[in-house]
C-alpha cells in the first residue's frame, strides 16, 4: 500500500493538470473569439487550437457559452482571493469602487474579449443563461455589503438591500456595454464613479 502522502501527491498532479488543461482550453477560445467573434468559432477550432479532443473541452465547459461566460465567473473568484484588499474599512462605497476597481484591471486591458463577451450576451439567450449565476453573485455580494453597512446605521435602512446592489451591479454592467459601443473611448472607470456616488447619495444616512 502508498503511503498517504504519495496518495495525496498524484491527487495534487491530477487537479493541477485538470486546472491547466482548462486553462488552456479557456485562454484557446478567448483567442479564438477576439479573431473569429463567439459566432465563428466552433468547439472544433477550440479542441484544435487547445490540442485537446474535443470530449475534452465538454468534460471541462458544458457549451461554448459556458466557456465565454467562465470569464466572469473568474473575475468573483479574483475578488474573493483579494478580498484583504477591498475589504480594509467600513465604508460601504469605497469597497464598492475597489471591487470595481479589480475587475476592471483585466476588463480594460481586454477590449476585444469584453466586446465579444457584450455583444453576445445581447444577441444569445444561452450566454445570458450561462452567466446568471455569476450576476447573482455580484448583486448579493453587494447586498451584503449593504447590509452591513445598514446594521451599523450608515446607510437608510428602509431601503432592501437586494434592490440597491442590482443597481449597483447594473452601473457595472451597462458602464460596460457603453464602453463597447464608444470603441473603448469611454471613461469607463470615472463614469462608473459618478454613478456608484449617486446611487450612495440616496442611501447614506442623513
Amino acid at each position: 500500500m502508498k503511503p498517504n502522502g504519495g496518495v495525496r501527491d498524484l491527487t495534487t498532479r491530477r487537479e493541477r493538470k485538470k486546472r491547466e488543461t482548462r486553462e488552456k482550453i479557456f485562454n484557446s477560445a478567448i483567442k479564438l473569439f477576439k479573431e473569429h467573434g463567439f459566432e465563428g468559432t466552433t468547439i472544433d477550432m477550440i479542441s484544435e487550437e487547445a490540442d485537446v479532443a474535443r470530449g475534452t473541452i465538454f468534460l471541462h465547459f458544458t457549451s461554448k457559452e459556458a466557456i465565454l461566460a467562465n470569464w466572469g465567473y473568474e473575475r468573483l473568484h479574483e475578488i474573493e482571493e483579494r478580498r484583504d484588499e477591498w475589504d480594509i474599512d467600513d465604508d460601504c462605497k469605497a469597497k464598492v469602487l475597489r471591487i470595481y476597481k479589480i475587475m476592471n484591471e483585466v476588463t480594460i486591458n481586454n477590449f476585444d474579449f469584453i466586446k465579444v463577451v457584450v455583444e453576445s450576451s445581447m444577441k444569445h439567450r444561452k450566454v445570458l443563461e450561462s452567466e446568471k449565476n455569476m450576476y447573482f453573485e455580484l448583486r448579493q455580494l453587494f447586498a451584503d455589503l449593504i447590509e452591513d453597512a445598514q446594521e451599523k446605521k450608515q446607510l437608510k435602512s428602509k431601503f432592501n438591500p437586494l434592490v440597491a446592489a442590482n443597481m449597483l451591479e447594473n452601473i457595472y454592467y451597462n458602464a460596460l456595454y457603453d464602453w463597447v459601443r464608444s470603441e473603448g473611448a469611454w471613461a469607463l472607470e470615472e463614469i462608473m464613479e459618478e454613478k456608484v456616488s449617486i446611487v450612495f447619495e440616496g442611501l447614506h444616512t442623513d
